[in-house]
């Protein structure tokens, strides 16, 4: 905006918000500042967007010292200048809002006031008829120097008739500050402090000349100042209101004494700074004096209201003392009010006067608001998407390039965001206190160059990046990143894992892409390259993903150790996506980083197909094996969901179709299914059911529990159909025999594909050669077993147990054998008891003579026979 001035604050600083359009391919925008006078360059150039897109720039300068400028913007690509633009004038410095009534409204005509000399003294050069009955907002700013040229004077926007005395002030405030000024009016004319008061409020009010209602308008005169406040202030920023009034309270003496004229005064300072949401300073005039021929030409000057006047000045409410006019009587008015010719100066030059330097020093101004800037992006392959930002209570969307421009033209829409193919068009935004500011303008233009509609999966490596930086040769598409030069890495690898597609990179390293609010989720697996993978130093590196300069995602450190970290994020209405790898603090050396398998994916709400042919296979007794045929998608199936009993218990994923359940249990009935999930969530239909039946644990049958040293035992498994049964002893076939020498336990397992049963486990007790003594009872019962078992004890044998289903068995001692009452050898066994000894070692030949201990034993006494089994 040529001739703009944001408002200094007390640091004498502002902040320039700049933006803009370009038609060349550009990834950078400077601006550089020169005195405007004398072209010296006061700020050399600066970067104020590294990343401008679809034609449009935003940035800004801070803490640009109060004065006057030319300021200049250029893009470039890639370090070349594309092209150049200047804005002839721009300034930091001060900005008035004056209010009150006609003596700083002005008269129309010539009333012997002067122009501006300097070209520093500006206001925005517009009035609409009946001006402080208007309550319309200004039109767009065009800012001019305040001028007179006899025949056509400027006037001061909103309600100023003419120059008054301003462009003597602003000469003035100039020469002193030496920055430049500018001043908007929302003076009404007639008005009393009464009218203000009660229009602050909404409500209509009486003009006291008249006896009518004021602008036959509720709300006015207030209404206007408001309405400059929540325009200008609120663009420009504001140092203070300055208020010049009391004549019509003279007139009309409604004010019995002083007290309601400050109340009413007091009422409308915090009504402005209510409505603005700021606390902006007021400077107080004294002024009363509407017939200058009062009294003999002394005029008629009320005390009252200039006592009153006075009392409202309070720095510490930011409201500051103005000058006093009540002498200003005979040639220096025109009419019995108003000034006029050298009245007009030396109103000017009480004004310049009283914004003394305590003034500037203690009245903290209102900054310029941040300027909105619209975001652009595709909405199809043929529209663009212009968006305001967000926060704002109204938007107004007007078009340009038809003849409108201002705020109260016609509006294309009131939504936050619009979708054209052409156009230029400006967006005016309202906040909650009703504050307005606006945008550039933007012209839809190229569209079809600048938006691809997403059909499929988009690689990065297929795009150009709009910027990029690495930190050891150039960025590699769909390679590793290699050596310093271009071209030379590997097929990037990440533990082991091949990528046809990726992105690699070493540390630091930065990659921006526009995405134009085109795509739906931004997938990648992340990690050190393989290349590295015998690096002795360095391979710690920190993934970090930004959207739209928003950080969305940071890894932990990885290095080349670390598992693959797999990437799903959400990209929607994203313009611009930013990757970067950053070396974690340890030096850079050997930082290879990936973006394998980089992709874009659409806007997707369409499901996967549902998965089929779902069977199972190598059933176990607490797992089983799940195959299915693949599911399709729009995009790309990114997982499959298994349910047992219409719960999920696990997923793998694509395109992975196998899936192992686990944690079952034995002889029971599950029912299976399994969905496809794509990148975005959506949820297939279910498979085809299938219902399973575990198997029951394996158990084992043994022929012989127990036996003699040199026996045999055959041990049979079951349970294990289809399976492969694992023996302790390393043997699989079914059944074995075993022949130990000591009492020994025997397991096995029974292998379903990859399940592997609960163990069983049983016993074969193996009965030594030779014991001192034997003591058997009812956990020694003995039945079923095919061999002779003989139980030889040096010294004695006593026995409790049971001996049935016709086993043979034969207890020997040297001493004795005692069968005690529990004893009892059941119909069909073949029982002995013999004095017979025996040696702790070898075994002896049960038909040759005994030794003579055992010679001289008794013989086996019966006892009775009391069944005990266990």
């Amino acid at each position: 905006m040529e001739k703009a001035v944001f408002q200094r604050n007390l640091s004498n600083q502002a902040t320039i918000n700049i933006t803009g359009n370009y038609t060349s391919l550009i990834n950078t925008v400077e601006a550089q500042l020169k005195n405007a006078f004398t072209d010296a360059i006061v700020l050399n150039w600066t970067t104020i967007s590294s990343s401008p897109s679809k034609g449009i720039f935003s940035g800004s300068l801070s803490n640009i010292s109060g004065g006057w400028y030319k300021l200049e913007v250029r893009g470039k690509l890639n370090g070349n200048v594309v092209g150049i633009t200047t804005l002839n004038r721009v300034g930091v410095g001060e900005v008035f809002i004056i209010a009150g009534q006609s003596n700083v409204q002005g008269l129309e005509g010539d009333n012997g006031e002067v122009g501006a000399n300097d070209e520093r003294v500006l206001s925005h050069n517009e009035k609409t008829e009946f001006a402080q009955c208007d309550l319309k907002f200004p039109n767009y700013p065009t800012f001019t120097q305040i001028f007179n040229n006899g025949s056509t004077r400027s006037y001061l926007s909103k309600s100023g008739l003419n120059p008054w005395c301003f462009g003597k002030l602003g000469d003035n405030l100039v020469s002193r500050l030496g920055v430049p000024v500018v001043f908007f009016n929302a003076s009404a004319t007639a008005t009393s402090s009464q009218n203000w008061k009660e229009s602050s409020d909404g409500l209509s009010t009486i003009n006291h000349y008249s006896g009518l209602q004021y602008c036959n308008t509720v709300g006015t005169p207030y209404d206007g100042l408001k309405k400059v406040l929540n325009y200008y202030a609120s663009i420009f920023g504001a140092r203070a209101v300055l208020w010049f009034q009391g004549e019509t309270d003279n007139y009309a003496n409604t004010l019995t004494d002083g007290t309601t004229y400050v109340s009413n005064i007091n009422y409308v300072i915090d009504k402005s700074r209510s409505h603005l949401g700021s606390t902006i300073p007021w400077v107080i005039s004294k002024a009363t004096v509407f017939d200058k021929n009062a009294n003999g030409g002394s005029g008629n000057p009320n005390s009252a209201i200039i006592n009153a006047q006075n009392s409202l000045v309070n720095n510490g409410n930011k409201v500051f003392s103005g000058p006093s006019t009540d002498d200003l009587l005979g040639s220096n008015r025109s009419d019995e009010v108003h000034f006029f010719g050298a009245g007009l100066i030396e109103f000017a030059n009480r004004w310049d006067a009283s914004l003394n330097v305590d003034f500037f020093n203690n009245a903290t101004p209102i900054t310029a608001k941040e300027l909105p800037i619209i975001s652009v992006g595709c909405h199809s392959a043929t529209e663009f998407r212009l968006t305001a930002p967000s926060g704002y209570t109204n938007y107004k969307w007007i078009r340009i390039d038809i003849g409108n421009n201002d705020i109260e033209d016609t509006p294309e829409a009131t939504t936050q965001s619009i979708n054209r193919a052409s156009g230029t068009y400006r967006c005016y935004l309202t906040d909650n206190q009703g504050n307005i500011t606006f945008t550039q303008p933007f012209t839809v233009q190229d569209v079809s160059n600048n938006c691809t509609a997403c059909t499929s999966i988009t690689h990065l490596s297929n795009l150009t990046p709009f910027y990029s930086t690495n930190g050891y040769g150039p960025i590699e598409m769909d390679q590793s990143n290699g050596q310093n030069g271009a071209g030379d890495g590997t097929t990037i690898k990440l533990k082991g894992v091949s990528y046809v597609k990726g992105i690699g990179v070493h540390a630091n390293s930065e990659i921006k892409y526009y995405l134009d609010n085109n795509f739906g989720r931004f997938i990648t697996d992340i990690g050190i390259d393989d290349e590295v993978s015998n690096a002795t130093e360095g391979t710690t590196v920190i993934f970090k993903v930004y959207k739209d300069n928003v950080l969305s995602y940071s890894s932990a450190v990885l290095n080349k150790n670390s598992a693959t970290v797999k990437l799903n994020i959400d990209v929607t209405n994203v313009n611009e996506l930013k990757l970067e790898v950053n070396d974690a603090g340890d030096n850079f050396f050997a930082d290879h980083a990936d973006w394998a398998g980089a992709r874009l994916h659409c806007v997707d709400a369409q499901a996967p197909s549902a998965p089929t042919s779902l069977i199972e296979s190598n059933i176990g007794q607490n797992c089983v094996r799940l195959t299915w045929s693949s599911s399709t998608d729009n995009m790309e199936v990114e997982k499959y969901n298994v349910y047992r009993d219409n719960v999920l218990i696990g997923s793998t994923n694509a395109p992975t179709t196998i899936f192992q359940v686990t944690g079952l249990s034995q002889l029971n009935y599950y029912q299976f299914t399994v969905k496809a999930v794509d990148y975005t969530g959506n949820l297939s239909s279910q498979s085809n059911l299938i219902e399973v039946v575990t198997l029951q644990n394996p158990f084992i049958s043994t022929s012989n529990k127990i036996i003699n040293i040199g026996q045999s035992s055959s041990l049979t498994a079951f349970g294990c159909s289809g399976g492969t049964l694992n023996w302790s002893t390393g043997s699989t076939t079914n059944p074995i025999t075993v022949s130990p020498t000591d009492t020994t336990i025997y397991t096995v397992t029974c292998t379903v594909g990859s399940c592997i049963s609960i163990v069983a486990r049983d016993t074969v007790k193996v009965i030594p050669n030779c014991k001192t003594s034997y003591v058997l009872n009812n956990k020694n019962n003995i039945g079923g077993t095919a061999n002779n078992l003989i139980f030889s004890a040096s010294q004695t044998i006593t026995a409790t147990n049971i001996i049935f289903l016709q086993s043979k068995v034969s207890y020997k001692a040297a001493k004795s054998v005692t069968l005690l009452p529990g004893f009892q050898a059941t119909s069909g066994t073949v029982f002995t008891a013999l004095i017979a000894g025996c040696v702790n070692g070898p075994t002896f030949d049960t038909q040759s003579s005994p030794p003579p201990e055992t010679q001289a034993a008794d013989k086996p006494k019966m006892s009775p026979i009391i069944q005990n089994k266990e």
